[in-house]
């Protein structure tokens, strides 16, 4: 067996040390590369419409908040309409606020509501 010195273990692990560096060093280039393509505006914008296009829990949401909006809107200028009554627009705003928020609230019921009528109606005239 020989004697190992102090000299040559140092070295040893000198190497060792410079082959991970350098091994390392590959891998760091290598993601640099990944993240620079990642983050051109032409592939951020592909990304963008992929998770847009993509069925999502926030694209959900949205859908629910806007058609609470609308339908919050159109009742109070149903309810409204061009009155100057002060007391008729305050009691629009509050109408409108809890159609908005019951709307978006219960859209998949309302949906699901909606869907069924339609189609009661679709078989009612196909019977006729």
């Amino acid at each position: 067996m020989q004697k190992i010195t102090a000299a040559e273990a140092l070295k040893k692990s000198i190497s060792v040390l410079e082959r991970r560096q350098m091994e390392e060093g590959i891998l760091l280039r290598d993601q640099f590369k990944v993240t620079f393509d990642s983050l051109k505006p032409v592939n951020v914008l592909r990304k963008m419409i992929g998770e847009f296009a993509a069925p999502s829990d926030l694209k959900d949401n949205l859908i629910q908040t806007v058609t609470g909006l609308v339908s919050g809107y159109v009742s109070r200028k149903m309810l409204v309409r061009s009155s100057k009554n002060p007391l008729l627009r305050l009691a629009g705003i509050f109408v409108q606020y809890g159609v908005t928020n019951f709307v978006s609230r219960n859209s998949d019921t309302i949906k699901a509501l909606g869907l069924y009528y339609i189609n009661k109606l679709t078989d009612r005239t196909r019977n006729d």
